[in-house]
């Protein structure tokens, strides 16, 4: 009985990760922008996944997030997988005010500690 109940979990498990690993979004490069009078570059990395369907003029829609780097490629500011500050694509304007980083009207990363702050 208990081997049973041990093997029915393990089975769920399993299931759940391979599940999981199937339908977690994708993103993929899109581009680079660098950022005038300083020496830092956004990765924009959007999502490609089959939930979107459309015309190329509606690219705009899709999501996509972040990632702020120096001119050397190194990563200063990276968000993790399970609070990702996900923005569409057409939202995305960066620009440095007050020691933070605009990459929307409002979301920002503060070039102090390298967080982030998001608002949807």
């Amino acid at each position: 009985m208990k081997s049973k109940t041990i093997h029915i979990l393990l089975s769920i498990s399993i299931t759940v990760v391979v599940i999981w690993f199937l339908l977690k979004p994708n993103y993929t490069y899109y581009k680079t922008e660098i950022i005038k009078g300083k020496d830092l570059q956004v990765v924009i990395y959007v999502q490609n996944n089959f939930s979107h369907f459309g015309f190329s003029s509606q690219n705009g829609h899709k999501l996509a997030y972040i990632e702020l780097q120096n001119l050397d490629g190194n990563t200063l500011a990276k968000q993790s997988l399970f609070n990702r500050c996900e923005v569409l694509i057409e939202e995305i304007n960066p620009f440095v005010e007050n020691n933070k980083l605009y990459f929307t009207k409002f979301s920002y990363i503060n070039l102090l500690d390298y967080s982030y702050y998001c608002f949807k």
